[in-house]
């Protein structure tokens, strides 16, 4: 376990299976929403690095756009996918990083990313992830795990949090629209906030759980690489606190 005060790094928290467990769950998907490029009888022996696969999914992408988008989604309601987590017991790292008992936990959401070379149009400015659900007032009573898939580094785009930015409320942030024709709205950090905290750029190892508070400021870098930064995120919070959405509405 590497340790920060902002964050901590669980390595091995994914098992070699069960990593693979998704990488089939991915093919598989990929072979129903896109025949035509993704053969049953083929087989992609370095799994998340494997460069036919890399070079058909970016393909996929680029050319079947509703079809990928549909894949996608599928996948991060999938039973296997969400089963696997489950049975990974991510649940025991968050109670020791947030100092909290395991049925003190709600699971916000589990989520397979895919972060493409060199693409800038579905990149975060830097955010915090408590400024969109709000579920607790207070930073730490939030925990958000990401598990790269593979190793990670400023290359493929690793996360860079601002240390130190742990402590701050999601009142540090607000709306902004980006892009012009096909507009995306984001919650981000204003900018007066920003310049307060330093920034740091997160190698982690595969399978490995970089944990982070609820409310720090944090983005992904951009992947310069040639391929694909397959990425878990998993989000916890206490519903046994004070400031906890359903219990402070109360007042």
């Amino acid at each position: 376990m590497y340790e920060n005060m902002s964050y901590k790094i669980y390595k091995n928290c994914i098992s070699n299976t069960n990593s693979k467990k998704i990488f089939n769950l991915v093919v598989k998907s990929c072979q129903f929403y896109c025949p035509s490029l993704f053969h049953r009888d083929e087989n992609y022996k370095k799994t998340w690095l494997d460069e036919k696969f890399i070079n058909k999914i970016i393909d996929f992408r680029k050319n079947y756009k509703k079809r990928f988008s549909a894949m996608y989604d599928s996948i991060q309601i999938s039973n296997e996918f969400q089963k696997v987590l489950f049975l990974s017991n991510l649940d025991l790292i968050t109670t020791k990083f947030l100092k909290v008992d395991k049925d003190e936990l709600i699971v916000r959401g589990m989520q397979l990313r895919m972060d493409f070379p060199n693409d800038k149009r579905n990149s975060y400015g830097w955010h915090q992830d408590n400024a969109y659900d709000k579920y607790n007032l207070y930073s730490k009573n939030g925990a958000v795990l990401w598990i790269p898939l593979v190793n990670t580094n400023k290359k493929n785009g690793t996360l860079i949090v601002k240390i130190g930015s742990q402590n701050s409320t999601f009142e540090c942030s607000e709306r902004f629209k980006k892009g012009t024709k096909y507009s995306s709205e984001q919650i981000l950090v204003k900018k007066k906030f920003l310049k307060k905290y330093k920034s740091k750029s997160i190698n982690c190892p595969k399978n490995s759980a970089l944990t982070t508070y609820s409310g720090i400021f944090h983005k992904s870098g951009n992947n310069t690489s040639n391929h694909i930064r397959f990425t878990i995120v998993v989000r916890y919070n206490n519903q046994f606190s004070k400031d906890f959405k359903f219990y402070r509405n109360l007042r």
